[in-house]
């Protein structure tokens, strides 16, 4: 495992908390075995490029490098990686799908930090469920492919500053339990009905939803800036469409939702 790959994903708050967790399990990992870990970032967003590099090297990243269309499988067929990681998102199965001879990303939900690792795939897709657990002063300087300006950028990728996450929104179930209200309501998250959470512009919406294919279709036409957290419940069972959120948090509501009042969340969420 000379070479462990990270695809970083941009969105208006900065990288994706997918790319972030795979950022420290790599970083785990090249630790361990001796690899050198690389990120890998799409596009050219100028000046805005800093924010990826903070981040990058933040989780524990050695290289970040800014690639054009082809860059991951450019990079897999270059390096041999012996493990490439991505988020568990529509761009990240995307970029999985297109390295050659492999099958796609295989669902991998981290849930809480320093994972025990025993998968042999070569593509996994991390499912956020947990904080990051490393925090390095590093800041990586960057290389740009000749190529990287072929991917157009959203226009919130070129901004300098990320976009503020407050608000918060939950929707729930109308017969919450008084425990996980309480829990909601000391973090200042404001309720919202399902017709009301399609207008939403940005923030994030905590998600309260034990249906097997939650999140529900209304999470597709969600803004970028708007985050999504799903809580699952005590027992969930992967779904595909967990690739809608940003966040799945597992556990009976009540506990999962008090994990929010961390000062970790706090940081995540104002």
């Amino acid at each position: 495992m000379a070479h462990i790959l990270v695809y970083v994903q941009r969105t208006p708050h900065g990288i994706h908390p997918a790319s972030a967790l795979a950022l420290c399990l790599a970083r785990d990992l090249g630790s361990e075995f001796g690899a050198t870990i690389t990120a890998v970032c799409p596009g050219d967003a100028g000046k805005a490029n800093s924010r990826v590099c903070r981040a990058t090297g933040r989780y524990g990243a050695d290289a970040l490098l800014f690639t054009g269309p082809d860059g991951l499988t450019t990079l897999h067929r270059r390096l041999n990686p012996g493990l490439i990681l991505v988020p568990w998102t529509a761009e990240g199965i995307a970029a999985a799908n297109k390295i050659p001879g492999d099958s796609g990303a295989v669902p991998h939900w981290l849930y809480e930090p320093q994972p025990e690792w025993s998968s042999d795939e070569l593509v996994t897709g991390i499912i956020a469920g947990a904080q990051p657990w490393y925090d390095l002063p590093t800041v990586l300087d960057a290389d740009i492919e000749s190529d990287a300006n072929a991917i157009e950028c959203p226009p919130w990728a070129s901004d300098l500053d990320p976009a503020p996450t407050s608000p918060l929104y939950y929707l729930a179930p109308p017969d919450l339990d008084p425990l996980t209200r309480s829990n909601l309501q000391s973090i200042g998250a404001q309720p919202v009905q399902e017709d009301q959470a399609t207008s939403l512009s940005g923030g994030t919406l905590l998600l309260l939803d034990t249906a097997v294919d939650a999140p529900p279709p209304l999470i597709e036409a969600r803004p970028p800036a708007l985050r999504v957290i799903l809580f699952p419940g005590a027992t969930p069972r992967f779904h595909p469409r967990w690739a809608l959120a940003d966040w799945v948090i597992p556990g009976l509501w009540p506990e999962a939702t008090r994990q929010l009042r961390s000062e970790l969340w706090k940081l995540s969420l104002a």
